[in-house]
């Protein structure tokens, strides 16, 4: 059977995401919309079919008011359900005739859970928190729900960058046979710490699959920032096995990511790859990752200054021409694209 369709039209990072974890979990494919002007002309195609809409009334462009009075108005639209959000106790009571529902922020899980169920019951809710039971940090499902409103929002706002890194605890397998499970666990939490004390208060951490962890860098405008970041974390998770007498290499994989990607695999595909290479040359380090206008991946050895003493923030993200070699040949090419 089809999955039901939600369309979320909200610039608020955070409210987007809870809405779209929550969603995935019962059984919806999901649609974001970040701007009111993008919403009216995504709404107004013919083809448009959506089983529910969740709009903010506060939105740059055209007003979430606007957009309902246009769904009321439209043969087509006027019996699709809409949860309306807002801050406005005022609003809210103005449009209680208008709407299915009308949430007052903050909006919490339980809330939302409760009103998808109230909305359109699928066949089994899922009760999937959105973090990992053993570090306390995001699980996949809802960095991926992170990932996704990351991209929508790079194919909404021209020239936005975002950047994923991916770590991991190297020979965690075999440090879980010698020493144990009681002993790995202790581990996973004690990198988590880590990890978040090396991060800034924008960044976004997450325990992935195993012993993996990766990280959100969201609004990245220039292209050494990632890189900073990777080389902090590479110098905190050293310095935090060396008093463990664990043979265990850091290793990080970067993607720079902008609207030329399509889905949040894609993206994850990328810096699996990275992070892979960055192994592969055993001495611990992280590979920079990215596509170029073609679509073709690339390693690329970057300006050793970056991995030095370079100032944070001085290297702008622009069109310019490195060389690159093509994973999987010999042979090196000039390619200019966006980095």
């Amino acid at each position: 059977m089809e999955k039901p369709t939600a369309l979320i039209i909200e610039d608020d990072r955070d409210i987007v995401i809870l809405f779209r974890h929550v969603l995935d979990l019962v059984g919806y494919q999901t649609e974001i919309i970040l701007h009111g002007k993008t919403a009216v002309e995504r709404l107004s195609e013919e083809d448009m079919d959506v089983d529910v809409i969740l709009l903010d009334l506060i939105l740059p462009g055209v007003s979430g008011t606007e957009i309902l009075h246009l769904i009321r108005s439209s043969e087509r639209l006027k019996d699709k359900p809409v949860i309306v959000i807002t801050g406005d106790s005022n609003a809210a009571r103005n449009l209680e005739d208008q709407a299915e529902l009308v949430l007052l922020k903050p909006v919490n899980l339980d809330q939302l859970t409760n009103l998808v169920k109230r909305l359109q019951p699928v066949s089994e809710l899922a009760t999937e928190s959105p973090t990992d039971e053993i570090t306390g940090l995001f699980n996949r499902s809802f960095f991926a729900g992170l990932m996704d409103y990351a991209l929508a929002r790079s194919k909404q706002i021209a020239f936005n960058h975002f950047a994923v890194l991916l770590t991991d605890i190297d020979q965690f397998k075999k440090i879980e046979e010698q020493l144990g499970a009681d002993y790995s666990r202790l581990l996973l939490q004690d990198t988590a710490r880590t990890l978040r004390r090396v991060l800034r208060p924008t960044d976004t951490i997450a325990r992935m699959e195993g012993a993996q962890f990766a990280v959100l860098i969201e609004e990245v405008t220039n292209w050494d920032i990632p890189i900073y970041i990777a080389n902090r974390i590479l110098e905190r998770l050293a310095s935090n096995m060396e008093g463990k007498f664990i043979q265990s290499k850091s290793h990080v994989g970067i993607v720079l990511c902008d609207a030329g990607y399509f889905s949040v695999n894609e993206i994850l595909k990328d810096v699996k790859v990275a992070l892979s290479l960055a192994k592969a040359e055993g001495h611990g380090g992280y590979k920079f990752y990215a596509r170029d206008e073609f679509n073709n991946a690339y390693d690329i050895d970057l300006i050793s200054s970056l991995q030095s003493n370079q100032v944070m923030g001085q290297t702008p993200i622009k069109k310019r021409e490195v060389t690159v070699k093509p994973i999987g040949t010999n042979q090196t090419s000039q390619v200019d694209f966006r980095l």
